[in-house]
């Protein structure tokens, strides 16, 4: 079985997905302030990006954008002390989902 790693453009639409999945998840979390604004810019951008691009395994990149935001909540608290959750959880957590999109969109493929 012999694989390829991913073209530029692969990289690309990889980007532009793990933006969709940022924005939906902080979206999500301010639904009731500024979300819904989020929400409808990347109901858009998610709407353009499915009509332009094959998602294939760039649509991983959803996953790995999902993980941003709780990565940065815990990076931006890691200081803080309060009863709720350590910043460590938010940092792992995050870590953990952006890296499980990455590595299943750079593992290798079959040719055909």
């Amino acid at each position: 079985m012999s694989g390829r790693a991913p073209t530029r453009d692969e990289w690309r639409v990889f980007g532009w997905w793990a933006l969709v999945g940022l924005g939906s998840i902080w979206a999500t979390w301010t639904l009731l302030s500024y979300g819904w604004i989020i929400a409808v810019i990347t109901c858009a951008g998610a709407l353009m990006l499915a009509n332009r691009e094959e998602p294939g395994r760039s649509a991983w990149g959803f996953v790995t954008g999902m993980g941003l935001v709780p990565l940065w909540i815990g990076w931006t608290n890691r200081a803080a002390t309060t009863a709720g959750l350590s910043p460590s959880v938010w940092i792992g957590s995050g870590a953990v989902t952006a890296l499980v999109g990455v590595l299943i969109f750079v593992r290798p493929r079959r040719t055909t």
